[in-house]
């Protein structure tokens, strides 16, 4: 063995060696290894660059301790939605609850998409049905009267005594329920709740003999809980029935309604088939001017002028023979065709001015609708109420139902059995002022406010509970929300804080929540004025109470807000 061998191969040894007997094969080497280099550098630098390889970062997923899901605050704030896209209508807590594929597709069940945020209708503003909206229409450059929200949506800090997670469940539950009995034609009727709905809840009579003679005032009504949660016929959101697990496009519920009541609309504006009611013209033509006003969409504009015309008609005349007064049941074109070429005697014009708080009141408010949708109506009308309605004001605060002299008294009707509250005519004289004359400074809004906060809403034991007053609930809500709520100029919340806690609560403790029933999300407990309407009347009227929140905006102008 060499001695090579045995120390092995140095490839340092050899390159010497080689370097010095044969130094100019080291050196071809080298100059052929140097031109392999500059061609290598060459092609490289002409050539395609390399795609870019993300790095793939592999980490091991970590055990999580299951964590308590936390909600926003109970209290939340209305936002300005812009846009109307398709969309599912949900409620608070499912926009911020993940759902899987297999819940979306059981209509029964309640389900969101954590990521939906905008469901609103289109030209979306922020005003509200009573006062004038801070920003326009879009494209028309018109300031909007109309509320503009989405239900269930919102968020932020919240304010006091304003909208809930509760009240927004219990409102998208109620027109749940009014979409189920809504009939193929458009209509609401109490004549055919057993044929969209059969029911066999024992508040629920459906032996109760209903006509057909309010159909035009409870559709009003019922297009008037949808056009006060922000959506027209143009709306595109879906509303989900979950009791019957079916889904309807909540624009095509509004349209019909629509439709159905502008059909049945006479040539003098009226609406009621045979002789005009003017709770149901009031109704009626508030859900037509509103769907006007919300929109601008000239197809409502006409029957909408054409019922505020009718309305301003029917006002009855002052007494003293100077200007306008209060409404009745009957119009005033009905009185005086009656009386046309005969002699009017003492009877005869007694009725003529014969006129009452409640109608009134009702009639204020669809007028001041149409004015604020841009519908000729006349200062002198709204005067004229708010004459009528500071007549029958006593000096303690407390209205009279068609005098004076009858403040505190009690209005009879069938269920008399049921509690009295007489400070819903104080209600209703709040609201024709606060509408007609916008003074915050009225000593009679704090006197009335005071007779009204006296008497909060309460359910009392019987079955069926016999102080519960769906109509005062919804009147003393508006007046109260409007002279001390969040937005009012002079709160204080001595009177809209615990009147808002009351009605909530009873408001909510009376709607149906049978699961997978035709009941559920109506109000099937009846009260003092349930006798024409039913479950129709009740569900409608309490949805509009837990409205009140964004429906109206402030009368006076609002608080100042830094």
């Amino acid at each position: 063995m060499s001695d090579v061998e045995k120390r092995g191969f140095n490839p340092v040894e050899f390159l010497r060696n080689a370097m010095r007997n044969s130094p100019w094969i080291v050196m071809a080497v080298a100059l052929h290894g140097l031109l392999a280099a500059v061609a290598l550098i060459y092609v490289a630098g002409h050539g395609e660059p390399p795609a870019a390889v993300a790095p793939i970062t592999v980490e091991l997923a970590k055990p999580k301790a299951v964590e308590e899901v936390v909600l926003p605050p109970e209290v939340i704030e209305r936002k300005v939605i812009p846009k109307n896209e398709e969309a599912e209508l949900v409620s608070y807590e499912e926009v911020y609850v993940p759902t899987t594929e297999a819940v979306v597709e059981d209509l029964h069940l309640d389900r969101g998409d954590p990521n939906l945020t905008d469901n609103a209708p289109p030209g979306a503003t922020g005003g509200t049905a009573i006062g004038v909206g801070a920003s326009g229409h879009a494209g028309t450059g018109k300031p909007s009267p109309f509320s503009t929200r989405k239900l269930g949506g919102g968020g932020g800090h919240g304010r006091a005594g304003g909208p809930t997670q509760g009240t927004d469940r219990a409102v998208l539950d109620g027109l749940r329920w009014l979409v189920r009995h809504q009939n193929e034609d458009g209509s609401w009727s109490p004549t055919t709740l057993l044929e969209r709905c059969p029911c066999d809840d024992p508040m629920y009579n459906p032996k109760q003999a209903y006509t057909k003679r309010f159909d035009e005032g409870l559709t009003g009504m019922a297009l008037l809980c949808f056009l006060g949660a922000g959506f027209s016929h143009e709306s595109k959101q879906d509303i989900v029935d979950t009791a019957m697990g079916k889904r309807h496009k909540i624009g095509d519920v509004v349209k019909r309604g629509l439709q159905w009541l502008t059909k049945k609309q006479n040539n003098d504006g009226s609406f009621c088939a045979d002789r005009p009611f003017m709770y149901n013209e009031a109704l009626a033509g508030m859900a037509v001017a509103e769907a006007y006003g919300l929109t601008q969409n000239r197809f409502w504009k006409e029957p909408a002028q054409k019922s505020m015309n009718f309305i301003m008609g029917a006002q009855r005349p002052n007494p003293s023979g100077q200007g306008l007064w209060g409404w009745r049941y009957a119009s005033r074109q009905e009185i005086e065709q009656f009386s046309r070429g005969g002699s009017i005697d003492e009877s005869t014009k007694k009725e003529l001015y014969d006129s009452d708080t409640s109608v009134t009141a009702w009639c204020i408010m669809a007028l001041k609708s149409g004015k604020l949708s841009g519908l000729d109506v006349k200062e002198e009308n709204m005067q004229g109420g708010l004459a009528f309605g500071k007549w029958v004001t006593a000096d303690n605060g407390l209205v009279g139902y068609i005098d004076p002299k009858g403040a505190g008294a009690t209005v009879s009707g069938p269920n008399d059995h049921y509690t009295y509250h007489p400070a819903v005519m104080s209600a209703l004289g709040m609201c024709i002022r606060i509408f007609a004359e916008h003074n915050p400074d009225d000593p009679f809004l704090d006197l009335a406010a005071k007779q009204v906060v006296k008497d909060l809403p309460t359910i009392s034991k019987e079955k069926p509970p016999l102080s519960v007053d769906y109509y005062y609930w919804y009147y003393g809500s508006m007046a109260l929300n409007q002279v001390d709520g969040p937005d009012a100029p002079k709160k204080s919340n001595r009177y809209w804080g615990p009147w808002n806690k009351a009605m909530v609560d009873a408001v909510l403790a009376t709607q149906d929540h049978q699961e997978r029933s035709c009941t559920n999300g109506g109000w099937m407990i009846p009260d003092r004025w349930t006798y024409d309407g039913g479950p129709i009347y009740t569900t409608a009227l309490n949805v509009l109470t837990l409205e009140v929140y964004y429906r109206y905006e402030n009368a006076f102008g609002g608080s100042k807000r830094n």
